[in-house]
């Protein structure tokens, strides 16, 4: 003797028609236009120190800025954002280490302040460009320093979101 089931659908009747949810407007504050840029105006340095207790190591100093350059090169490459911090984190390392070494180093002083407003810290970019203009004032390294015044004068990119405060502590 054969047996059939009963025919129903597997798992019950037909399916309930979806509705389209409700569409919403954005917030106001999505509008507002472009994001300020926030930096970090305070910066911890003395460069009042005794200048007969340095004994600049010129070969060393010039070796860390090198490799600070490098670090920076890298962190352009690089894909991931901690990746890029870690790099230019190095780099200010390298380049604060080489004006440890040599404090009147002028290009580690530039790149030093180049590498601080990439990490929005204008403070302490301001405080390594006005370092520039007091290097300047003394004939040893003059004709350096206003090269790299002038650099920063020509370059409209470098300290984009203050540059009129930026010309200003190198001089121009």
């Amino acid at each position: 003797m054969l047996l059939f089931a009963a025919c129903q659908p597997l798992y019950g009747g037909k399916p309930e028609k979806l509705k389209n949810p409700e569409t919403k407007k954005r917030p106001a504050d999505a509008e507002a236009g472009p994001i300020e840029i926030k930096y970090v105006e305070d910066c911890p340095s003395d460069f009042r120190g005794d200048p007969k207790r340095v004994s600049p190591q010129v070969g060393i100093a010039n070796n860390l800025v090198g490799e600070g350059d490098s670090a920076l090169a890298n962190s352009d490459k690089a894909k991931e954002p901690k990746e890029q911090v870690g790099l230019i984190k190095d780099a200010i390392d390298k380049y604060r280490n080489a004006l440890v070494k040599d404090p009147y180093n002028v290009d580690a002083t530039l790149k030093l302040a180049l590498a601080y407003d990439r990490v929005l810290r204008k403070g302490c970019a301001i405080t390594m460009l006005k370092r520039l203009a007091t290097l300047s004032n003394h004939p040893k390294w003059r004709n350096e320093a206003n090269r790299a015044i002038d650099s920063v004068a020509d370059n409209a990119s470098w300290f984009k979101g203050y540059r009129k405060d930026a010309t200003a502590a190198v001089g121009r």
